[in-house]
């Protein structure tokens, strides 16, 4: 089959990523119980509104909130001979994958929401939709694809578990997330150990290691984790 025209980019930019930027994964799980159930709570609420958000809107939210700790999270290499730099972002614009049907000769593109930190779940589960629509039926402009700073895939739709992601350059980072997966867990409370059936959910960081050391994508996941563990921090 011959390349299409929204392919043949996507293979060169993939190859130039893979081939030039020092890429490593990080893995956390997450317990999404309380995530879960806050959800379902606002969704009830709103839904006389038209929103019902997604767990990913969650997700894009707490990537974009952790980035003011992580800064070198949201950053971008300069590879000028001899001048190689880091240069720290200062907005933060949160990249979403979004897989295209085969009639529109299939692929990804990455929308973008745009200072995604300054946006509530209800703001960021509308632009989601609203260019996911797009993509999928008359196509994103340069702009809509254009400047973001950190991406996020997303595959627990279609049963994935575990996944690791190519960075999209030139962010330094990419977050590969799974899908809840309802599994035994063991709780420790007072000390003691008990099992209980949750929902978890797997979360793979791909980082540039020239800008990300191991402890730096770590500390950010961990943020990150934090934050969908105790899902009302995101409401504010």
């Amino acid at each position: 089959f011959p390349l299409s025209n929204m392919r043949r980019p996507i293979a060169a930019r993939l190859v130039e990523s893979k081939t030039t930027i020092p890429h490593y994964q990080v893995t956390v799980a997450v317990r999404l119980d309380a995530l879960m159930s806050l959800r379902t709570q606002l969704n009830d609420q709103l839904a006389t509104q038209g929103v019902k958000l997604s767990v990913n809107d969650f997700i894009v939210r707490a990537c974009a909130l952790a980035m003011h700790q992580h800064p070198f999270v949201n950053s971008r290499w300069i590879g000028t001979k001899g001048q190689e730099a880091i240069e720290i972002l200062d907005t933060v614009n949160m990249g979403v994958a979004i897989s295209l049907p085969q009639d529109k000769g299939g692929g990804l593109v990455v929308a973008t929401i745009r200072q995604a930190d300054a946006k509530g779940l209800r703001m960021i589960s509308a632009e989601t939709k609203a260019l996911a629509d797009k993509a999928r039926t008359k196509g994103l402009t340069i702009d809509e694809m254009g400047d973001s700073t950190f991406t996020i895939s997303n595959l627990g739709m279609f049963g994935v578990e575990h996944f690791t992601a190519i960075i999209n350059p030139p962010n330094a980072a990419i977050l590969a997330v799974g899908g809840a997966v309802k599994k035994a867990i063991v709780e420790t409370k007072n000390g003691q150990d008990s099992i209980v059936v949750g929902h978890e959910m797997q979360m793979t960081l791909s980082s540039d290691h020239r800008i990300i050391d191991g402890a730096m994508a770590a500390q950010y996941l961990a943020s990150v984790k934090a934050m969908l563990e105790a899902p009302a921090t995101l409401l504010v």
